[in-house]
């Protein structure tokens, strides 16, 4: 259903065709990756904007939410549509000696970049040794 026929059903039927009309939402692809100071994961997020994107951390759970948008056409009328706009959903166990307090991220031409830093306490430490 497009846009200009879902506000016409809208119109003409109250919020109750607004409702049956659901984009998808799908679980984006993540990289991640490890070093000494954090977790990182990487997901591709195509068409999301930084204002559409939302991390959640909550308890040991953190869920990555965005919505995609089509992009601006310029006033062109589409000849083929190939590519659907989706949202983008997912979840992760955040593992023991992280601090989900001080997640941050940024956004890179439809890649979400989350830095998950680790806790003093679990980041590797050289042990000094002294001679007795």
């Amino acid at each position: 259903m497009s846009n200009e026929n879902l506000a016409q059903a809208t119109q003409k039927n109250g919020t109750h065709a607004e409702k049956a009309y659901r984009r998808r939402a799908v679980a984006p692809p993540v990289d991640v990756y490890e070093n000494d100071d954090e977790i990182l994961l990487v997901a591709d997020v195509p068409g999301a904007l930084p204002e559409d994107i939302s991390l959640h951390v909550e308890k040991d759970t953190l869920t990555l939410s965005a919505k995609g948008k089509a992009p601006a056409t310029d006033g062109q009328r589409p000849l083929a549509l190939e590519f659907a706009v989706v949202d983008y959903e997912r979840s992760f166990r955040l593992p023991p000696g992280v601090d989900g307090a001080r997640i941050v991220a940024e956004t890179r031409r439809g890649t979400l970049i989350v830095h998950v830093p680790k806790v003093a306490e679990a980041k590797p430490r050289k042990v000094l040794v002294k001679a007795g």
